[in-house]
């Protein structure tokens, strides 16, 4: 049976609710539905919402396939993020790498203002790149945040919120959960000092509060061996000129490359 215009918009509001009540199977049954809708808008929110019941369950390989043909029908920001997270959740990194330069792309051309800041796109990509461990491309996007914070005249929570920028505290958390994995504490710690020195109406509090949590996630120190006991030293047999070993020059030696262990 088919429906009117109006009842495929009442599904569209009964499918959000499903879903904001985690009722996953009736919202999946009826996203399904409209998805097929003769009606754009119907359909591409139907798409929308189907994509978002498998991501709200973890099931991001089967949500980012959804995300990718609904973002290049749509070429909107919020789409193509959508791929980004559920694909680098889903551990294809290259599939969330390539749909967050779409993104970026997007978000350059869009006429309107998009709800998604390039820094919130950043904060978020590399949250999922951390969960995923991989630390070295989420320290990429760590930097570029610190570039774009430190450029801002004032970061106040309420400015931020005027510029669609995450807060203060969230972005130290990722760069601390980031910096934990670098080897270096103490030069995690110095790097977080500067960043701190340079951000304009952020409390000190917030950076000492980071810091301490960095120092707190630092693996513990190896204790240091004990010197073995001396033994005893044996007096040298008796050698003639023969028994004698007269040491190569490296070039000769066999052995002639520093060991590293």
């Amino acid at each position: 049976m088919l429906l009117s215009e109006e009842e495929q918009y009442q599904q569209l509001e009964q499918t959000n609710d499903a879903l904001r009540q985690g009722q996953y199977q009736t919202a999946e049954r009826l996203a399904q539905q409209l998805s097929t809708s003769h009606i754009e808008d119907v359909a591409i929110n139907g798409q929308r919402f189907l994509g978002l019941v498998y991501f709200h369950q973890q099931h991001y390989a089967q949500a980012w396939p959804i995300f990718k043909e609904l973002a290049s029908r749509t070429q909107s920001v919020s789409d193509w993020f959508n791929v980004v997270t559920s694909a680098t959740l889903a551990g294809n990194l290259q599939q969330g790498t390539n749909a967050f330069e779409n993104a970026i792309k997007a978000h350059e051309e869009s006429l309107d203002t998009p709800g998604l800041s390039v820094a919130s796109m950043h904060l978020y990509f590399a949250c999922a790149l951390r969960d995923q461990s991989a630390y070295e491309q989420a320290f990429e996007h760590v930097q570029i945040l610190r570039a774009l914070y430190e450029k801002l005249p004032q970061t106040d929570a309420r400015l931020l919120d005027l510029r669609n920028f995450p807060r203060v505290d969230a972005v130290l958390d990722l760069m601390v959960d980031v910096l934990s994995q670098s080897g270096d504490i103490p030069e995690a710690q110095e790097w977080l000092l500067e960043f701190g020195g340079k951000l304009k109406g952020t409390p000190p509090e917030l950076i000492d509060a980071a810091i301490a949590r960095l120092l707190s996630l630092a693996p513990p120190k190896k204790p240091e061996a004990e010197p073995e006991p001396k033994q005893p030293l044996k007096p040298a047999a008796p050698t003639t000129p023969r028994d004698r070993q007269i040491p190569l020059p490296m070039e000769l030696r066999e052995d002639k490359d520093p060991r590293l262990d």
